[in-house]
């Protein structure tokens, strides 16, 4: 019989995932896997106990949040081994999910997984560590990880909005500016910058207009985003366009694909990998790792 793991972070969202257990079980068990179950306990506990046990299973299915999926490819790739993944999404706002047109319905996307449609998807990596879609700096990035539980379950996606606005102090808004050398494709840029990025993802906080255009997760790239700090009202009237009309080809912002990028700062920077935090850094070095997990998508992915 095959072997089927769960992790599940039992606090994501609303702990919708708790309420559909026993259906979610009923959909893998007449798929014709016996199931283990893990709820995770605490911070990268899903990750720890995934790259330890992941070999002994043919399917690991992990649910929660971003992070949660984070844990999954963390976990996944640190044991070496070629067990094919699962996600059902359960977070406030699941960016990869969206990207990959998973359902937010629990019992639809486990009966998706049951249909074994796999794609292999490629994983990024920030200094050593593995990110599943995206790794970013700046201005707003503390946000996804500070905002508290029980308000992103009342305003959903809208809570990162609000924690962000909280954030924004326009008094000070030039000493929020990170100077930066950016190394990409050959090329060297060095200037102050508010908000980078660089992942593996077509939506980023719910929004799909700071994804470059031609992305896909599958390419072997990187697709990155870096935003100059403005230096007039026009500059920023410009930005602020740019990302609302998804034209990105203004002064003010450099974005493109890449196999890998170098970013050096003059202080230690906190980054977020996968919304959650990665750690304050001078020096990162992102590159990618092409087609490295084996994930289910819906058919037509």
């Amino acid at each position: 019989m095959k072997k089927l793991l769960f992790v599940y972070n039992p606090h994501a969202g609303k702990g919708e995932i708790g309420r559909n257990l026993s259906a979610l079980f009923s959909i893998f068990t007449k798929a014709g896997y016996l199931v283990s179950v893990r709820p995770t306990l605490a911070a990268r506990d899903g990750q720890q106990f995934i790259a330890r046990h992941a070999g002994e299973y043919d399917l690991v299915v992990c649910s929660g949040g971003d992070g949660m999926l984070h844990e999954l490819f963390s976990g996944v790739l640190s044991a070496g081994v070629e067990t094919r993944c699962g996600y059902i999404p359960s977070g406030t706002v699941n960016d990869f999910a969206s990207s990959l047109k998973i359902s937010r319905s629990p019992l639809e996307a486990a009966s998706m997984l049951m249909q074994e449609h796999f794609r292999r998807i490629d994983a990024g990596v920030f200094n050593g560590q593995t990110f599943a879609y995206v790794a970013a700096f700046g201005m707003f990035t503390a946000v996804s990880y500070s905002t508290d539980q029980r308000m992103k379950n009342t305003f959903g996606a809208a809570a990162y909005v609000i924690d962000a606005l909280r954030t924004l102090d326009l008094i000070h808004f030039q000493d929020a500016a990170i100077h930066a050398r950016v190394q990409v494709n050959g090329q060297e840029y060095e200037d102050d910058f508010l908000f980078g990025m660089a992942g593996n993802t077509l939506s980023v906080a719910g929004l799909t207009n700071l994804i470059p255009s031609g992305a896909r997760m599958d390419d072997g790239l990187l697709d990155y985003l870096l935003i100059r700090m403005p230096r007039s009202i026009q500059d920023f009237d410009r930005i602020r366009a740019a990302l609302m009309g998804h034209r990105l080809d203004v002064p003010e912002i450099l974005c493109g694909q890449a196999p890998a990028l170098e970013i050096e700062t003059d202080q230690p920077v906190g980054w977020t990998l996968d919304g959650e935090y990665g750690g304050d850094v001078k020096s990162a070095s992102l590159t990618i790792r092409e087609k490295a997990v084996c994930l289910a998508v819906p058919e037509e992915n």
